[in-house]
């Protein structure tokens, strides 16, 4: 994670008439038993969404996750950007920031930062060159950058998390 930044491109506000729409995914789809939602919630005055549910380890599972797809349609050049930003607020647990990108083949493959969701709105910055590759070789190539994830992984917990602004900076 890194300072704030000299310049900000916003991907996704919920006042945005063009922001696009989160997707709830789960280990249900490889058998696991992990439950929730992606709703959309006032929190304190701010719009955002937000990822429920209880992430069980039960049957190999153990994720839940709200993601963005087909931001390569955006036509936007994530490579002439540092990094991500994200404005989050959350239940005092970690929580992973995933990309994937067209260099991945496998379901299982990205590239990752763990971040902590405090009780109160932070912003937080993170630089693409600190992904960590996760079941690949490759490095993150931000120009191929297709989706983006926010999970609760890895461990059995409720998760509670709300993202009310996301986007790029430079």
């Amino acid at each position: 994670m890194q300072n704030a930044p000299i310049e900000m491109y916003e991907l996704y506000n919920p006042a945005m008439k063009t922001s696009p729409e989160w997707f709830f995914v789960s280990d249900q789809v490889m058998g696991g038993v992990s439950n929730g939602q992606v709703s959309f919630k006032k929190n304190e005055t701010s719009p955002c969404h937000c990822l429920t549910g209880k992430v069980s380890l039960e049957n190999n599972g153990g994720f839940l996750q709200m993601q963005l797809v087909h931001l390569d349609d955006l036509n936007i050049h994530f490579n002439d950007f540092k990094g991500i930003y994200i404005e989050v607020k959350g239940n005092n647990h970690q929580y992973n920031l995933h990309l994937r990108t067209s260099q991945l083949l496998l379901p299982w493959q990205s590239f990752r930062q763990q971040f902590f969701a405090s009780e109160k709105w932070q912003r937080l910055f993170f630089s693409f060159e600190e992904f960590t590759s996760y079941k690949t070789f490759s490095k993150l190539n931000p120009a191929k950058i297709s989706r983006l994830g926010i999970l609760a992984i890895g461990e059995a917990f409720e998760s509670n998390i709300c993202i009310r602004n996301l986007g790029l900076y430079r």
